[in-house]
Parts: structure tokens; C-alpha cells; sequence
């Protein structure tokens, strides 16, 4: 009975090491204390539509899979009910969804809510992770930089156009003088 309980702890450690890797190498650990199991349950699928995984698990095991990374040296973020957001997709977008989350139903207090984090390997504090739900999400990204690059053609067909009309203009007004 001992050796099952070990290979099944076992087991647990490993997929959650495979969740990271799988991922955008990120992970963050949040309170999930004084979320009814409902809201928990919508947000766990609103972060699933956003290609993300919630976990909760052992403090114990998360500790254990992640003893190789930065966060051995940040013991406190494994104390208390702790849940797991991995980040397959956009993990700017699957941040902003738990933060908002958080605010909406913590208010002030959400901040103490985010335990902390790794981003490639990087220890990421409470503060890092509210700055990266902060960033504009990939998509806004993209539209901002098709912006930038369509301005200067924009200008350009603007200035052609520009030409014939002055040189209307000026025609127009040789041509009234004239008469």
C-alpha cells in the first residue's frame, strides 16, 4: 500500500513538471481560500478556453516538482491552499483571466492572493505577475504593430494624391488670372 501511494505522489510530481515544460515554460501559484467551488469551477474552464490549466494540488508535491527551479528558495508561496495556472497558449492572456478573477472577487486584497511564479526559469513575485496581466495580450500586440507599419503607406498614397490636387489647384488658378 506505502509503494502505491509513492509511485501515485510520484506520478503527480512528474505531470505537473510536464505541465511547465509543456507550457510556455510558465507557472503561477495562487490563494484559491474563500472561492466558492462554482466560480472556481467557470474560471477553471474560461482558463481552458484560453488554451491554460488550473491545478490544485499538494503544497508538499508542487514544492517537490519544482526543488530544481528558483522557487526552492521561496518556500512561503507552498503554504496554504494553493492552485496552479499553467500557461499553454498566451500567457499574458491566461494571467490577465485569473488577475481579473482575483480582483473581482478579492477587491484590494487580490494582490495577496498571487503567491508568485516562474517564467523560463525565473522567479516571478507577486508584483511581476500583476505587471505581466498588465500587458497588452498578443493580439493587441499585433494590431498596434499593423498599425505602425501601415502608417507610412498610408502617408505615402496620401502625399501622391496630394500631388495631382495641387497641381489641379494650381491649374485652376493660372487659368482664373488668365481670364
Amino acid at each position: 500500500m506505502e509503494r502505491k501511494s509513492h509511485i501515485k505522489k510520484q506520478e503527480l510530481i512528474n505531470s505537473f513538471k510536464d505541465r511547465y515544460s509543456k507550457g510556455n515554460q510558465f507557472v503561477m501559484f495562487f490563494d484559491f481560500a474563500g472561492i466558492d467551488a462554482f466560480p472556481l469551477t467557470q474560471l477553471r474552464l474560461e482558463v481552458r478556453n484560453l488554451n491554460g490549466e488550473i491545478v490544485v494540488g499538494k503544497n508538499t508535491l508542487f514544492y517537490r516538482a519544482f526543488s530544481d527551479t528558483p522557487l526552492v528558495d521561496h518556500r512561503e508561496i507552498f503554504i496554504g491552499p494553493t492552485a496552479a495556472l499553467f500557461a499553454y497558449g498566451d500567457v499574458v492572456e491566461t494571467t490577465k483571466k485569473v488577475v481579473d478573477f482575483l480582483k473581482e472577487n478579492f477587491e484590494k486584497d487580490y494582490a495577496e492572493k498571487l503567491k508568485g511564479g516562474l517564467l523560463q526559469n525565473k522567479y516571478m513575485t507577486s508584483e511581476d505577475i500583476r505587471a505581466l496581466a498588465e500587458l497588452p495580450s498578443r493580439e493587441e500586440l499585433i494590431a498596434k504593430l499593423i498599425g505602425v507599419l501601415n502608417a507610412p503607406m498610408t502617408q505615402l498614397v496620401m502625399g501622391l494624391k496630394a500631388v495631382p490636387q495641387k497641381l489641379a489647384m494650381v491649374i485652376k488658378a493660372i487659368e482664373e488670372q488668365k481670364s
